[in-house]
């Protein structure tokens, strides 16, 4: 982290150093690429820089985030997909700090895209990050022998499947007030 600062309009910047990258408060600095943060995020990383790999995450509504369906359509999911860099070895679905993620089941997959397809057939091992604010970071891993079919599906029985990531933080859009008569006695 570094200030930086302007003496002749007395403001001072804080920006976090990422390798040769400057990133800005709403980032986090992972394998030296500055990645969106939020209230909630999934990032997937791999270790094979040749061909590339997209995470899919299937929200409590239903809906499925991914590359190819950057956002969902609703008001209440505000999940995003991030491209970094060229994606080649890190991609990240995450909902903004000024959000908040919908309690309930998040399921996580994974598309192994061209990432198994060249020549190299090694596997390839894949972690997922689990991040949420002020929350310890959560893993998971699952190690790919051969390459997914289901590019954009997530759920349970999809080989792209990784994991289940149970959210129970608080969430206002799934929260009513009913209205009981109180009655006082004298």
């Amino acid at each position: 982290m570094s200030i930086a600062s302007d003496t002749n309009n007395n403001t001072y910047t804080v920006v976090l150093l990422c390798g040769s990258k400057t990133c800005t408060m709403d980032e986090v600095c992972i394998q030296d690429m500055c990645v969106k943060r939020g209230s909630l995020s999934f990032v997937a990383r791999w270790s094979r820089r040749k061909g590339r790999g997209h995470i899919i995450i299937r929200t409590p509504l239903n809906n499925t985030i991914y590359y190819g369906k950057p956002r969902t359509n609703s008001s209440f999911d505000e999940g995003r997909h991030q491209q970094i860099g060229d994606g080649s070895q890190i991609d990240n679905i995450y909902w903004p700090s000024n959000s908040i993620p919908l309690k309930g089941s998040y399921k996580i997959c994974f598309s192994t895209g061209s990432l198994l397809n060249d020549t190299d057939k090694s596997p390839i091992t894949v972690t997922i990050e689990i991040r949420r604010f002020r929350q310890e970071i959560e893993t998971m891993t699952r190690t790919f022998n051969k390459s997914t079919t289901k590019l954009s599906e997530c759920i349970d029985t999809s080989d792209t499947f990784v994991g289940s990531f149970p959210k129970g933080m608080f969430s206002f859009r799934q929260f009513s007030i009913v209205n009981i008569p109180i009655h006082a006695v004298c």
